[in-house]
């Protein structure tokens, strides 16, 4: 079984770069502790474990770490083909992590750059756009936690229809497209309004050498089992029993970071089978769709616009949004998010739209130097699934129910879980750390048992039942225990 028991950077070009992984000496197979996924979450958990020095071992289905936050080369410098803003900078754990490792972090100009026709929209135009943008997006966070449920559509109507200039509604179908498909991932009928409002987004920043980079930076000394998915969460005993190809697993706690589309596809059997509420959770949920189509275009219409969201005034569904000349390079990311990829659902047919669409802006000539050198597929990844999660209309609380531990054994942790970072990696990373926070207090609570449990024996000695009280085997396909 391919496994790790430290990540090693090799000759990395910068401090930044993404490490190379060497393989060591076989791992045990059982633990205090065994967390599957080896993502943002996963990680989080695992340090804050070991830094208690709890007995931890992560497991992950891919032959690398990170999950969705992945880096790779192009073009000469590192890419995020997944998550590349760290949102929520005041709240997000991981700007400590980047600074503590002496990474530089940049920040991300808030203000979207509108364009109108083939051009960059001049000063009083930009200034009407963001004076549209800030009135409906303030009265969209102020929507109430408590208030009945309703979708995020309901909530920008009201506020697009009470206030503002009549001649700066011409921009009300481009922010619905910002704050749908771009920012959420789905359109705003579709996605609850208390779980927008929630959602935390201050301040964002860049970090040298990519998001991927650091999250795998950041796995270094942990435990972890590359190509190791589990099938199967065996908790019918006194331990708790995970089955993979390469053989089976023991701990006494699980903290599990799959994505929500594979549990609801039950690419992980339990058995038993989890309580209602928790099925409840994990189905309440919805995958949101959101890819990256990266682009070369060294001499495109945005030179000196650095970091720079680039808007569309436009269709609130056939739309894009943009990325442009990020970390100050003259690579860009078309991004596509929403409805729209539901018809979109090759990579291909992705690059074919988003160099169609600045066609038809921008005109051939322009094009004729842009280039698309990849496109992110997190849809169909089959360890993935999605972009991230959102809540339908009504679902925001399952994001709160997802939280709670299944009998004090088994501990659900990732964006999902989030109440106000949800779909980002560091919503991810913090969830992680609350699970670990979870299972330290439930460690305790075994311990304390335990100690008052042999106190009681060594007073009132009792005769082995010989009953085995290890969970069966295996489990069989078709999810009942063999034995």
């Amino acid at each position: 079984m391919p496994s790790l028991d430290e990540i090693t950077p090799h000759a990395p070009h910068s401090r930044a770069d993404a490490p190379f992984f060497t393989r060591r000496k076989p791992q045990p197979r059982d633990a205090d502790v065994i967390v599957i996924g080896a993502g943002a979450a996963g990680i989080a958990a695992g340090r804050a474990l070991r830094r208690r020095g709890i007995d931890v071992i992560l497991v992950e289905a891919r032959d690398r770490v990170g999950g969705r936050a992945h880096t790779i080369p192009l073009a000469g410098q590192p890419v995020d083909i997944g998550a590349h803003w760290l949102h929520a900078a005041g709240a997000n754990g991981l700007v400590a992590q980047a600074r503590r490792l002496g990474l530089a972090l940049h920040d991300a100009p808030q203000e979207p750059l509108l364009i109108k026709g083939a051009g960059i929209a001049d000063p009083q135009e930009q200034s009407a756009f963001m004076r549209r943008w800030e009135e409906i997006d303030a009265a969209m966070l102020a929507h109430p936690a408590d208030a009945p449920a309703r979708s995020a559509a309901g909530a920008f109507a009201e506020a697009a229809g009470g206030q503002g200039h009549d001649a700066d509604r011409r921009y009300d179908d481009t922010i619905r497209f910002l704050h749908g498909a771009f920012d959420s991932g789905v359109d705003l009928e579709d996605l609850d309004a208390t779980d927008f409002a929630a959602g935390q987004d201050d301040a964002d920043l860049f970090v040298e050498g990519g998001y991927g980079a650091l999250i795998a930076r950041l796995a270094r000394g942990l435990m972890i089992h590359l190509d190791t998915p589990v099938t199967c969460i065996d908790w019918s005993g006194a331990g708790i029993r995970l089955t993979t190809p390469h053989g089976d697993l023991w701990a006494r706690h699980v903290i599990v970071t799959t994505p929500i589309p594979l549990l609801q596809r039950e690419v992980i059997r339990f058995f038993p089978a989890l309580p209602l509420a928790a099925l409840e959770a994990i189905h309440g949920l919805r995958a949101a769709q959101y890819e990256h189509v990266v682009l070369s275009w060294p001499h495109g219409p945005f030179a000196g616009q650095t970091n720079r969201i680039v808007a569309f005034e436009g269709d609130a569904r056939d739309n894009l949004a943009m990325l442009a000349n990020f970390d100050g390079g003259c690579l860009h990311y078309a991004d596509l998010g929403g409805a729209l990829l539901a018809g979109l659902t090759d990579p291909a047919d992705r690059i074919s739209h988003a160099r169609a669409f600045l066609t038809a802006r921008f005109g051939s000539e322009a094009m004729t130097r842009c280039d698309a050198l990849a496109a992110s597929d997190w849809a169909g990844d089959p360890w993935s699934g999605c972009a991230w999660t959102y809540a339908p209309v009504g679902g925001y609380r399952h994001r709160a129910a997802l939280r709670l531990p299944v009998a004090e054994r088994i501990h659900f942790a990732g964006e999902a879980s989030s109440a106000t970072q949800w779909g980002t990696i560091g919503g991810a990373w913090e969830e992680g750390e609350r699970a670990a926070e979870s299972v330290l207090a439930g460690l305790h609570d075994q311990r304390r048992s335990r100690l008052r449990h042999a106190s009681m024996a060594s007073r009132h000695p009792v005769i082995d039942s010989g009953v085995e009280t290890r969970p069966p085997e295996s489990c069989d396909p078709d999810g009942a225990p063999a034995g």
